[in-house]
């Protein structure tokens, strides 16, 4: 065989060895891609904000027993055996409420009257109770003949299964003493729609007669029952505004005090 014949075949050959190779690399590099994907991962972070808002520092109340009185500070046994402290200072409003007779009843003077019984429009009132305080600028503050909510009950009965609601205390009777006769204080006051009404009140003997005046820090002593009104600091401690006490029932604030004259 002539030399002319081995160059074409020898070229084929190359031809085919590099087109293997070639085909070789491509399939490696496509093996590649799919045994290896190129994987993103994404991590997404949550992030929760708490923010608490400072409660406003709005009216608040304190009521109890006093336990002691150091100073300035109150140390109250609350109704749930709970301590609680009160500061004062000498702007704080003081008042007192003491027992009274029904001579302490005069013209001119504001009265809250407790019924007895709930009562409708119209009909007459047995005190209960009789709280006397001075007028301010010869008016009584928040006269009314009744308090929010009063009136008459509802007539329908209620659905059958349905919780058995205690009965409404009455609501108080609220105004300026017009006159008083023998057993019969004439009350002025106004009902919700701002009319002027007149009510006559019978006392008798078991009627509770309390008075309610101004008085000094004094009036705060170990023993008594305290309402103190205020802002709460942030040592949880009430800064008063005004407080006010008043005689303890058998060494306790609940209950109400004995008619006086009979052991109160």
């Amino acid at each position: 065989m002539s030399s002319s014949c081995h160059t074409p075949r020898l070229t084929r050959f190359a031809v085919l060895v590099v087109a293997g190779t070639t085909a070789l690399s491509i399939a490696a590099c496509s093996s590649s891609n799919k045994s290896s994907p190129t994987s993103t991962s994404t991590s997404t972070s949550t992030v929760t904000s708490t923010t608490t808002s400072p409660t406003p520092n709005g009216e608040a109340r304190v009521s109890g027993l006093i336990a002691s009185v150091a100073g300035n500070s109150i140390q109250v046994t609350k109704e749930d055996d709970a301590t609680a402290g009160v500061n004062f200072t000498s702007t704080t409003k003081v008042t007192e409420v003491t027992p009274a007779t029904l001579t302490d009843v005069t013209t001119g003077s504001c009265v809250t009257v407790r019924p007895t019984k709930e009562l409708s429009r119209g009909q007459s009132v047995t005190a209960a109770s009789v709280k006397v305080s001075p007028s301010v600028n010869g008016t009584c503050p928040q006269a009314k003949e009744a308090g929010p909510g009063s009136g008459p009950a509802p007539t329908s009965p209620a659905p059958s299964g349905s919780p058995t609601t205690p009965p409404a205390k009455p609501a108080p009777v609220r105004g300026s003493v017009g006159s008083v006769s023998g057993n019969t204080i004439n009350v002025t006051g106004s009902d919700a729609s701002g009319n002027t009404t007149q009510t006559a009140v019978t006392v008798d003997d078991q009627t509770i007669y309390t008075k309610k005046a101004s008085a000094t820090t004094d009036a705060i002593t170990q023993g008594k029952c305290l309402t103190a009104r205020g802002t709460m600091d942030n040592g949880g401690t009430l800064q008063a505004t005004s407080i006010n006490v008043r005689p303890a029932n058998d060494g306790k604030c609940g209950g109400q005090p004995k008619p006086h004259g009979q052991g109160g």
